[in-house]
C-alpha cells in the first residue's frame, strides 16, 4: 500500500472523492425525495437521466478543450464554479419547482462532467509515465465509493435535517477539493509536453473523428470502451435505480433501507477495485488476456445480480450477493480503464475518454429511465431478468465484432508478407 502514500496521488485522489461526493450528493438526495413525494420511479431517474446526458456534450466537444489546457488548473476552477450553482438549489427546494431543479442539475453536470475529464488529464500532466500506468486502475475508484457514500449520508441527512443541509454540505465539498487540487505539485516537463501536443491537435469536429478512429483502430481500446460502457449501463445505471427502490419494496423499510444499500455499495466498489489492482500488479491481467478477464467478471456479474431477486426476502443474502455484483462491476471498470489509458496516446487521452464517457453516460442515462419504467410496469423480477437477458445479448454481440477487429491486423501483416515486392516508383 505505499505506492499509494505519494503526494500528488493522495491530494488529487481525496479531492476527486469529495468532488465526486458532492456531485452525487445532491442528485441522489433529490431523486429520493422525489420518489418519496411522488412514488414515480420514472420520474425519479429523469434526474440521474440528464446529470448523466451532460456528459454527452462534455464529452465530445469539451474534451476537446480540455486536452490543450493546464488540468490542475481546470479542476480547481470548475469545482469552485459548481459550489456556487450548488448554493444557487436553495431557491428551489420545493416539488413546485421540480423544473427549476434539473435546469440546476444540468449546469452541474456540466461542470462536474468538465472535471471529471480534467482528471483524467491530470493522470498525464501530474506523474510520470511509470505513475500513470499505476494509478490508472485505482484513480478512478473514489467514483463509486463516493456514490454509494453520497447515497448514504444524503439520506440520512434528509431524514433528520432537512434538504438545505444537504446543499450546503455538497457545496462545501467542491471547495473542499480545489483546496486539495491546489497542493498539488504537476510533473512541469509531462504539462508542457501535454499542454503542447493538445494544441497541435486538429480542431472540434476533427478531434471528435480522430477520437472514434482511435477507438475504432485499436480493438483493445474498442474492447475496453465498451466493457467501461457495459459496467456503468447493464450494471451500475440499473442497480443505482435498483436500490432507491428495493428496500422499500422488498423489506419495508424505506430511507434507512436505501441508506444501507449505498453503504454496501461504497465498501463493496473500494473491495473490488482494491482486490483487483493487487492481482493486476502480480500480472493476472494481461494484454493478451483481456477479453477473457472482462466475460468472466461479465457472467459471474449477471448471474448474482439474477440472484439478487432470489434473495429478495433475505436481507442478509440480498445484500451479499449484490456486494459480490458490485465488486464484480467495479474490477470490470478499473481493468477496462487501465486498458484504455494503457493503450491511448496521450496527447488525445482527453478526447479519447470524453468520447467513451458520452456513449457511456448517454447509454446510462437511458438504461436508467428504461430500468425504471420496468420496476414501474413489469416489477422488479421480469426488469432484472431482462436486464440480464439484454446484458448477455449485447456482450456476445460485441464479442463477434472483437474477434473479427482483432484478427485485423494480423490480415494486415499476412497480406504484407504475400504481396509481391513492387519496384521503387522515381
Amino acid at each position: 500500500m505505499t505506492v499509494y502514500l505519494q503526494r500528488n496521488f493522495l491530494l488529487t485522489y481525496c479531492a476527486q472523492f469529495f468532488s465526486w461526493f458532492g456531485s452525487k450528493l445532491l442528485m441522489i438526495s433529490y431523486v429520493a425525495f422525489i420518489f418519496q413525494e411522488t412514488a414515480n420511479a420514472s420520474l425519479a431517474a429523469l434526474v440521474f437521466a440528464v446529470d448523466w446526458l451532460t456528459n454527452l456534450f462534455v464529452g465530445l466537444i469539451v474534451t476537446q478543450w480540455i486536452d490543450r489546457k493546464n488540468a490542475k488548473h481546470l479542476i480547481i476552477w470548475l469545482n469552485i464554479a459548481a459550489a456556487c450553482v450548488t448554493l444557487a438549489f436553495l431557491g428551489f427546494t420545493s416539488p413546485e419547482w421540480y423544473a427549476a431543479a434539473i435546469v440546476i442539475i444540468m449546469i452541474r453536470g456540466l461542470l462536474n462532467s468538465s472535471v471529471n475529464a480534467a482528471r483524467v488529464k491530470a493522470l498525464i500532466q501530474l506523474f510520470t509515465k511509470e505513475q500513470t500506468d499505476l494509478y490508472a486502475p485505482v484513480f478512478g475508484s473514489s467514483q463509486p465509493v463516493a456514490t454509494a457514500l453520497a447515497g448514504a449520508v444524503g439520506i440520512f441527512i434528509l431524514k433528520y435535517t432537512s434538504f438545505a443541509a444537504v446543499i450546503v454540505l455538497d457545496a462545501a465539498t467542491f471547495l473542499l477539493a480545489a483546496v486539495l487540487v491546489s497542493f498539488v505539485r504537476p510533473n512541469e516537463d509531462r504539462v508542457r509536453e501535454s499542454i503542447a501536443a493538445g494544441q497541435a491537435a486538429p480542431g472540434k469536429i476533427a478531434g471528435v473523428r480522430r477520437a472514434f478512429s482511435i477507438i475504432g483502430g485499436n480493438e483493445r481500446i474498442a474492447s475496453a470502451v465498451f466493457y467501461i460502457i457495459v459496467s456503468v449501463t447493464a450494471f451500475q445505471a440499473t442497480y443505482e435505480t435498483l436500490i432507491t427502490v428495493i428496500p422499500e419494496l422488498w423489506y419495508d423499510q424505506g430511507p434507512s433501507g436505501t441508506a444501507l444499500f449505498f453503504l454496501v455499495d461504497s465498501i463493496a466498489s473500494a473491495c473490488g477495485l482494491f482486490v483487483y489492482q493487487y492481482f493486476n500488479r502480480r500480472g493476472y491481467f494481461t494484454d493478451t488476456n483481456h477479453r477473457a478477464v472482462s466475460l468472466g467478471i461479465v457472467g459471474a456479474g449477471a448471474l448474482l445480480y439474477l440472484g439478487m431477486y432470489l434473495g429478495r426476502g433475505q436481507l442478509v443474502l440480498c445484500c451479499a450477493l449484490f456486494a459480490l455484483m458490485v465488486m464484480l462491476g467495479s474490477a470490470l471498470w478499473a481493468h477496462a480503464f487501465k486498458m484504455m489509458v494503457a493503450q491511448t496516446p496521450e496527447s488525445k487521452i482527453a478526447s479519447v475518454v470524453g468520447a467513451q464517457t458520452a456513449m457511456g453516460y448517454s447509454l446510462m442515462g437511458v438504461f436508467a429511465l428504461v430500468f425504471s419504467a420496468g420496476l414501474d410496469h413489469l416489477g422488479p423480477g421480469w426488469t432484472i431478468v431482462l436486464n440480464v437477458v439484454v446484458t448477455v445479448l449485447m456482450v456476445a454481440a460485441w464479442e463477434l465484432v472483437a474477434r473479427s477487429l482483432a484478427a485485423r491486423p494480423a490480415r494486415h501483416e499476412a497480406a504484407a508478407d504475400t504481396a509481391p515486392l513492387e519496384a521503387p516508383v522515381r
